[in-house]
């Protein structure tokens, strides 16, 4: 099977390193963001494995490096939890997705307090289905899968606001040899903190 995640983590690592050595100036920045993750397509109302999730605490940490004036690398691990009875699983059960993002972020203006920006990379997700019955119960495969976003980045010089909206997509295979595809949006809200 052709994964193209290895060939977008490379692209983004090379656009990285050729950042232009003005940006050597600009902080590194650490983002925390918690929000609600939100099953969309047949992860939320399907009948295959692991499908008919609930939405979902959700919570990440990553670091941005600007390259230039509009061109950041992203770096992230972030959790997900949704809801799983509908599923299958037992009474307050749950499906936890834990990742990494890599991704490169584009700045739509520059100059301003307020930075609306997109982002769009690469994400490796492992699926702790430990509430669902055998053969799928327990840890999956790493997923690879995509990510796009939008948000703005609203800035003061200690501290920003970074208000995003994520839609993910990824396919996990489970214990049980059936994959498991996610697909959700997930609202953030969250602060950013220059180094």
């Amino acid at each position: 099977m052709h994964r193209p995640l290895p060939h977008l983590v490379a692209l983004i690592a090379a656009a990285a390193i050729a950042g232009s050595a003005a940006a050597q100036d600009t902080p590194l920045l650490l983002d925390v963001t918690g929000g609600v993750g939100i099953p969309v397509s047949s992860f939320a109302d399907g009948d295959g494995p692991g499908e008919g999730a609930e939405p979902g605490v959700a919570f990440g940490v990553g670091f941005t490096l600007p390259r230039s004036d509009r061109f950041a690398l992203y770096l992230g691990f972030d959790q997900q939890r949704f809801g799983c009875e509908a599923a299958g699983c037992a009474e307050g059960g749950t499906f936890v997705a834990t990742g990494f993002d890599l991704a490169l972020r584009f700045a739509l203006l520059t100059g301003h307090q307020a930075i609306p920006w997109i982002r769009v990379g690469g994400i490796a997700t492992r699926v702790e289905t430990r509430d669902l019955p055998e053969p799928d119960r327990g840890v999956s495969d790493l997923g690879w899968g995509g990510e796009a976003a939008f948000g703005v980045y609203v800035g003061w010089s200690w501290i920003a606001i970074p208000p995003m909206v994520t839609y993910s997509t990824v396919d996990a295979r489970l214990t049980g040899g059936s994959t498991m595809g996610l697909r959700y949006v997930t609202p953030y809200l969250g602060i950013s903190f220059p180094f």
